[in-house]
């Protein structure tokens, strides 16, 4: 019988100095990248990769990390991607600033529009706020003018409009969205259009228009089968459970939520969805038991989403959470503490709705229990915790209230 087929990554992991003076390993190395990128595409790699292949990751990204030409265009310009797949935690600005540096050297228009556009959708869900975005924004305008390619534009749009929905300007990010929504139609790209579609069922939602926000929903969920986008299914199933869950239909919000988690085992989610499935989770289990069993579910997601650098607005939302189940077990100056400290890591960016609704229900409430001077006081202590401080606080909490986790 013929010998079997050398493995391919085993063949580059094995070769002295990772075959660098090979006549064709430059070819090779893009043929790595493009695999990588299209696996990562398709399937959730980040979860699954054993040591052997971690390595293999970080030796294609660290050739393009280098520099050059081939880092300026595809599929060289992607390996900022490949680092999400060996880490959770990452500086986002630090990756980015250097791809951006070396496409503004090495590239033409295009790419620096693709890398700027990367940069942007990182920045915006990732911890630090979003210095940098507006002016990253108005480059990329100009140059989708000057490089006439639809297919930027779309990404454009889509990146303003996430930027929109991060400040909580809803009406600005629901036009971004239907022009990229419109764009994505004319070339063509299908493949998008559930996102953006269950994105504008988000603002629906979250201005109050709940029957738009279904009637969008039941678009993007066809758009999603039609085109076989996983991660969309995975959304609008939290969305809908979410939904199921503001009308008090419990069991329905379970039964959507476990399908929606069923659904991120074939896609690639990012770290920031997977942490509001969890928020939703402790959510869920708050109105089928009570707060002192969610209550462990949601610090867990709090964790996590400061764990993995998710964006200010994202962790404020999760403790404002924690802080109303807290006003519900009696914790009324912790309580007060995770409410100051949410609102100075939102900037000013108003609360989301409906949680918004529940956190200002509960603001009230401790300001009351509290008095005046006590709250005042509390406030001014949680206005300076950093999320470090806030996850020591939140495990004292638990340590003096230790529950059983629902089954």
């Amino acid at each position: 019988p013929p010998a079997p087929a050398p493995d391919l990554v085993d063949a580059y992991l094995d070769a002295p100095d990772g075959e660098l003076h090979h006549p064709l390993h430059g070819l090779r190395m893009n043929l790595r990248m493009m695999h990588l990128f299209l696996r990562s595409e398709i399937e959730p790699m980040a979860s699954r990769l054993d040591e052997r292949m971690r390595t293999y990751v970080s030796r294609v990204r660290r050739h393009f990390e280098r520099g050059g030409p081939d880092a300026a265009r595809l599929p060289g310009i992607v390996w900022p991607l490949m680092t999400f797949l060996v880490t959770d935690s990452v500086d986002v600005r630090a990756v980015m600033d250097v791809a951006v540096a070396n496409c503004r050297a090495h590239g033409d228009d295009w790419a620096v529009a693709v890398i700027l556009m990367f940069r942007t959708h990182m920045v915006v869900d990732s911890s630090g706020g979003m210095r940098g975005v507006d002016g990253d924004l108005a480059e990329l305008r100009s140059l989708s003018r000057r490089v006439g390619d639809r297919w930027v534009r779309a990404q454009v749009c889509s990146a303003a409009a996430e930027a929109a929905m991060a400040r909580g300007r809803f009406d600005e990010a629901e036009g971004e969205y239907e022009e990229a929504l419109r764009l994505a139609y004319e070339v063509g790209a299908y493949a998008e259009t559930p996102f953006l579609l269950a994105r504008l069922a988000e603002i629906a939602y979250r201005t109050g228009d709940r029957s738009a926000a279904l009637t969008a929903l039941d678009e993007a969920s066809t758009a999603a089968d039609r085109h076989s986008v996983p991660d969309s299914r995975a959304f609008v199933l939290l969305m809908r459970a979410e939904i199921a869950l503001d009308g008090q239909d419990t069991a329905r919000a379970r039964e959507l939520l476990e399908a929606s988690r069923a659904e991120t085992g074939t896609g690639t989610p990012p770290p920031q969805f997977l942490v509001m499935l969890r928020a939703v989770e402790a959510m869920v289990t708050v109105a089928e038991s009570g707060p002192e069993h969610g209550l462990p579910q949601l610090v867990d997601a709090v964790r996590e989403a400061v764990e993995k650098r998710c964006a200010d607005v994202v962790v404020a939302s999760l403790v404002d959470g924690v802080a109303v189940l807290l006003g519900d077990l009696g914790d009324l100056p912790r309580a007060a503490r995770l409410l100051a400290a949410a609102e100075r890591w939102r900037g000013g960016v108003p609360r989301p709705t409906p949680e918004g609704a529940r956190a200002e229900r509960a603001e009230s409430a401790v300001r009351v229990g509290l008095g005046p001077v006590r709250f005042a006081a509390e406030h001014t202590r949680g206005a300076a915790l950093t999320p470090a401080d806030v996850l020591d606080d939140l495990a004292e909490a638990l340590r003096l209230r230790p529950v059983r986790r629902a089954p």
